[in-house]
């Protein structure tokens, strides 16, 4: 009798524990849903000296600095901001900076980033879609934006050349053509320089499409282009640059 009653207490020490380990199971689970159903905050603001004691932890920031020097390649400013005796480079389109200006710039962060003009490797780099000092935005022009009223217009009678794809087609066919290879024949109405890639806008009178290719091409907006390239879909390049199709270009002719 003492055994039965032993055995059966055991086991009721047994069931109350799984009961218990199962509660807690669930109620970690319910805490790491909510903890994803939280949007991250887009931009934080924070020192220098933060962003170097754990550059993992930050991906879009804003940062203000004095500039201690600048260095200017194809299209691009490097600056070296300082905070509180800390330093840091920031990467923003090319402009004319004295030192010793206080600017604010906000971006994202590049960990190891080569820089092939310069010759070197930057540790930590803030990609900077925006720098402005106390009265003005001085980069505020995007390479991802659309040409505006203010750009140089160029002729986009263009005739398609044997085995290429209109614009039209592969904007209305993107799901399909996703990862294939086409090849365009357009003007390149935009072209920006960035660090290691050019950004265009292709028309070729059916429409207009977006892409990017190595800087080592030489493309000039106003050029007649056949270009081959892979098509991407749902591209997400950061800092609220999203596009339903990219081209990366592959070849230029």
């Amino acid at each position: 009798m003492n055994k039965i009653f032993t055995i059966t207490l055991i086991t009721c020490i047994v069931l109350a524990g799984l009961l218990v380990s199962g509660c807690t199971d669930n109620n970690t689970d319910a805490q790491s849903t909510n903890s994803l159903l939280t949007p991250p905050e887009t931009v934080e603001d924070v020192s220098i000296a933060d962003v170097l004691s754990d550059p993992y932890a930050y991906d879009n920031i804003r940062i203000t600095g004095v500039v201690n020097q600048t260095l200017n390649v194809s299209g691009y400013t490097y600056m070296e901001l300082t905070d509180e005796n800390k330093s840091i480079w920031v990467a923003g389109y090319q402009t004319s900076l004295e030192n010793g200006t206080e600017i604010t710039a906000s971006g994202s962060l590049m960990l190891n980033f080569p820089s092939n003009s310069l010759g070197r490797t930057f540790d930590v780099l803030l990609m900077a879609d925006s720098v402005s000092d106390d009265s003005s935005t001085i980069t505020s022009d995007s390479p991802h934006a659309s040409a505006s009223n203010n750009d140089v217009t160029y002729d986009v009678n263009v005739t398609p050349i044997e085995g290429s794809t209109q614009i039209a087609d592969i904007i209305s066919n993107a799901a399909n053509l996703s990862g294939q290879e086409v090849k365009v024949t357009a003007v390149v109405v935009k072209s920006t320089p960035l660090i290691t890639e050019l950004f265009l806008t292709l028309d070729d009178g059916t429409g207009q499409l977006k892409a990017r290719c190595p800087n080592t091409f030489v493309v000039s907006a106003g050029d007649n282009v056949v270009v081959t390239g892979i098509v991407r879909t749902d591209i997400d390049l950061g800092s609220g640059y999203y596009y339903e199709v990219l081209l990366e270009i592959t070849n230029v002719e």
